[in-house]
């Protein structure tokens, strides 16, 4: 058996138990209407089935209306546990994505983290090798510094011998210059007496 209610369709519907009797009792009524036809009935029996048969559809209504209510009742019965079904999925999906959520958020925690200890070994290993560098220049320009020392120590020393020796060949050369003169002055003096004395 299916009825539409409301535009949705339920099928093999139970039947109530008396729905069987009606079928009986009406199909019982259209017997006697047939025996009194042939009986030749009078008024009141035909008044007495009229009301009999008017009496079975407002049964036969009242099991229908009541059919309906029940199926009317199944449809909402079973679109509450749609909905429930529903609303159960629709919480279990939530916590599924907040689960998902809360995790990709301590994956990407974890991820930073590691790169955070990462990047600290790469800028300590930076400055290692930065601070290395630099020491490695000091001590470059220490060593070039103390070799440029050691060079002017030896040009000055080397200066100071040359200016040395310049002096002391100066000092021959004006020596030299003084006996010089010394002669001269003195083979002067020596011809001015001579010539003083001897020619007047």
């Amino acid at each position: 058996m299916s009825a539409n209610v409301e535009g949705s369709q339920v099928e093999n519907v139970p039947h109530r138990p008396y729905d069987e009797s009606i079928v009986a009792r009406l199909t019982a009524l259209e017997t006697e209407v047939v025996v009194m036809q042939n009986n030749f009935a009078t008024k009141d029996d035909l008044q007495a089935l009229r009301e009999e048969m008017h009496a079975g559809f407002e049964r036969v209504t009242a099991a229908f209306n009541s059919l309906k209510l029940d199926v009317k009742a199944e449809i909402n019965k079973l679109r509450e546990e749609v909905i429930a079904a529903l609303a159960t999925q629709r919480i279990d999906f939530n916590n599924a994505l907040a689960k998902q959520r809360e995790e990709v958020y301590d994956a990407l925690a974890k991820h930073r983290e590691e790169f955070n200890v990462a990047l600290a070994r790469h800028r300590e290993e930076f400055y290692d090798a930065l601070t290395k560098q630099r020491e490695d220049l000091y001590d470059a320009l220490a060593k070039h510094r103390e070799e440029v020392n050691a060079a002017l120590a030896k040009q000055r020393e080397d200066f100071h011998a040359a200016l040395a020796m310049q002096s002391i060949e100066l000092h021959k050369t004006l020596a030299s210059h003084a006996w010089k003169i010394y002669s001269l002055a003195s083979l002067l003096i020596a011809g001015v007496y001579y010539i003083a004395r001897y020619v007047h």
